[in-house]
């Protein structure tokens, strides 16, 4: 039996991974990385372009598949990615407020949301996007996730942030904010997309979750 693909944010939103064009129906669909096959591409030149920043997640993700020999395991872990990447817009939100990022957005830089998930009671009768629930989260600097997670090869993936983080600046955005995702006895580390600071900092006026953070998503997540 084949292992089941882990697919990334872009396909399960079926956008190219680098410049986030959409793939039309009934067209020739985008060509998933040759290596991790967890993101897409509408061109070779797209790919060709997103390598230098995709190259370290690609790797590590690449071998956290091989290391997961048990079939259950790995198809535990696709479910998984398959909801968060479901759950984008709700996700940013949480992080947006939970870090404060609308007031202080050079927390971005040394800083992420860590958000533990678990399966729900009877989730086998549920479809995929909600299977699962959050049920705790905390902020934490980077040195302190390294410290607590770096047996587990975060480190790599930490310090591509910096060059995603300036490549989207460039772009007008305010960066990318990490959201670290616990379940199956695994952390995934989420590169979610901030729009510019303003638009951010609006975001956060407009519906501040404030310290409720937590229970905002576990709603926001049930409706999205």
């Amino acid at each position: 039996m084949s292992s089941p693909h882990w697919k990334g944010q872009s396909r399960v939103l079926k956008v190219c991974h680098w410049c986030a064009k959409k793939q039309e129906p009934g067209k020739k669909p985008f060509q998933a990385c040759g290596k991790c096959k967890e993101v897409i591409y509408c061109s070779r030149e797209c790919q060709v372009a997103s390598w230098p920043l995709h190259k370290a997640p690609c790797k590590i993700s690449s071998d956290a598949k091989t290391a997961a020999a048990d079939p259950a395991a790995a198809t535990a872990v696709a479910n998984f990615k398959k909801w968060h990447s479901s759950h984008l817009p709700p996700l940013r939100q949480a992080a947006i407020c939970a870090l404060d990022l609308g007031h202080k957005p050079t927390v971005l830089d040394d800083n992420l949301l860590f958000i533990d998930i678990k399966l729900k009671f009877g989730h086998k009768d549920l479809p995929p996007n909600r299977r699962y629930e959050p049920v705790g989260g905390f902020s934490m600097t980077m040195a302190e996730v390294r410290e607590v997670f770096g047996n587990m090869g975060v480190g790599t993936i930490l310090d591509s942030f910096k060059d995603v983080n300036d490549h989207m600046r460039k772009k007008g955005g305010l960066g990318v904010v990490a959201v670290m995702l616990r379940a199956h006895d695994i952390v995934d580390i989420v590169k979610i997309i901030l729009p510019s600071r303003a638009s951010t900092k609006a975001a956060q006026e407009v519906d501040d979750w404030g310290k409720d953070w937590l229970e905002k998503l576990r709603l926001a997540v049930e409706i999205d």
